[in-house]
């Protein structure tokens, strides 16, 4: 399910904007000690190509917005609190729901719920976005749009309030808070995406679309035992499946994009994207491990085109060798939005070489939660959950590749 999107016939890859916030991390296991695999060749190939989009590269036009913001923070923060209830009330306004909103109170605070989460989000779970061209559209130019959008304004008081739950487990008004937020929020999104996308309605979509993952990412107290490897549970695979969902929006939002508030980000991250992917090896096993290669029947002629496990096997040979910090930590979150449907077909039949694959991803979040502890609300219970079901295969290269996302994610085998 590769996203690619046309802006001024310049591809870009809508993947690497899917980010996700930094949640608190609960007590866990120390991450053991990260060795890179070994380097790879690099060797230009036509990926542009084997898509079937343009690879030309014209001028990108800045957001007049983007361009008159003279600080990261924008105007938002220059709102007293009382403007900043009035503003948030009255892009509510036009929903219906929005009356309920006062039966939502906390008598330890001082200011309505709305208000806690809508500053929450802007001071505190912007700033863990790792990429700054990201984080600086959203704390300015997305404010202004959610200003005017209800869909994004439930969104990021959806935002603000999971991340006040999740410090907070105690308290059950942000759990409801949370769950109703994130309620009028699909609600609201579901009822403008049924009208035509139009430069006024594009950048609102966009901003919660962007968002949208981040429920299932974080669910609220999340066992292994909750994996869809390890039960029947219908949609339990959903949240892996989700983390692709800009494919849609973005193909219908194209017309508009050239004059979207994103449009300088997301060409500065394709750039960066370019030069991650587009120059590593596209054909053959050279830079891939070698082990996971022969597992997946990978040759020297192999390419994505002829083997479903190939272009993941490329994507983690290439975020292996990163450095540990927080800005590669969000590029390997990327990870997740980038499976193909035929790759996610094989997951869902818990297919051993799609699940090794995974669970080397997995265990590679769990050695970047200091970054991303976000990773321990789903993926370091779900690495275990992989564990789990292979660990009693009678493969020895099986085992051998469980060996690293095992102890990543702090699970002992019992075979090993």
């Amino acid at each position: 399910m590769a996203t690619i999107l046309v802006i001024s016939s310049k591809s870009v890859d809508i993947r690497s904007w899917q980010s996700v916030f930094r949640l608190p991390p609960p007590d866990r296991p120390q991450s053991p000690p990260y060795h890179a695999r070994r380097p790879h060749k690099k060797s230009r190939t036509g990926r542009c190509e084997k898509l079937g989009v343009s690879c030309s590269y014209g001028a990108f036009p800045q957001s007049q917005d983007l361009q008159e913001m003279k600080k990261p923070d924008g105007a938002a923060f220059s709102l007293s609190l009382k403007d900043i209830e009035l503003k948030v009330n009255q892009a509510l306004a036009t929903d219906s729901g929005c009356l309920e909103i006062g039966a939502l109170k906390d008598s330890n605070l001082a200011q309505p719920m709305t208000v806690v989460a809508f500053q929450h989000f802007m001071n505190y779970s912007t700033d863990t976005i790792g990429h700054p061209s990201i984080r600086h559209v959203m704390k300015s130019d997305m404010i202004q749009v959610a200003f005017g959008s209800p869909h994004l304004m439930y969104t990021i008081l959806g935002v603000g309030s999971l991340h006040l739950s999740r410090i907070r487990p105690q308290n059950q008004t942000w759990r409801l808070a949370e769950t109703y937020f994130w309620q009028q929020a699909i609600q609201t999104y579901q009822a403008a995406l049924s009208s035509k996308i139009s430069p006024q309605t594009v950048d609102g979509l966009l901003s919660t679309c962007m968002f949208m993952g981040i429920t299932s990412l974080c669910p609220d107290r999340f066992e292994p035992t909750d994996s869809w490897v390890l039960s029947n549970a219908p949609g339990a695979m959903n949240w892996l499946c989700l983390q692709s969902g800009l494919r849609i929006i973005i193909k219908l939002a194209a017309p508009h994009m050239q004059s979207s508030i994103w449009a300088s980000a997301f060409q500065q991250t394709h750039q960066e994207e370019v030069q991650l992917y587009d120059e590593g090896v596209t054909q053959g096993r050279d830079g891939l491990d070698p082990d996971l290669a022969d597992l997946c029947g990978i040759d020297d002629s192999t390419t994505a085109l002829t083997n479903p496990y190939y272009e993941p096997l490329r994507i983690l040979a290439a975020i292996f060798v990163l450095e540990h910090n927080m800005k590669n930590a969000s590029q390997c979150a990327t990870f997740m939005g980038r499976l193909e449907n035929n790759f996610l077909t094989l997951l869902r039949e818990r297919d051993p070489p799609a699940l090794l694959i995974l669970a080397q991803w997995m265990g590679l979040m769990c050695t970047l939660s200091e970054w991303q502890p976000w990773v321990e609300g789903r993926i370091r219970g779900e690495c275990k959950a992989i564990c789990m079901y292979l660990e009693h295969s009678t493969g020895p290269r099986v085992l051998r590749l469980l060996r690293f996302p095992a102890s990543a994610c702090g699970y002992h085998l019992a075979y090993v």
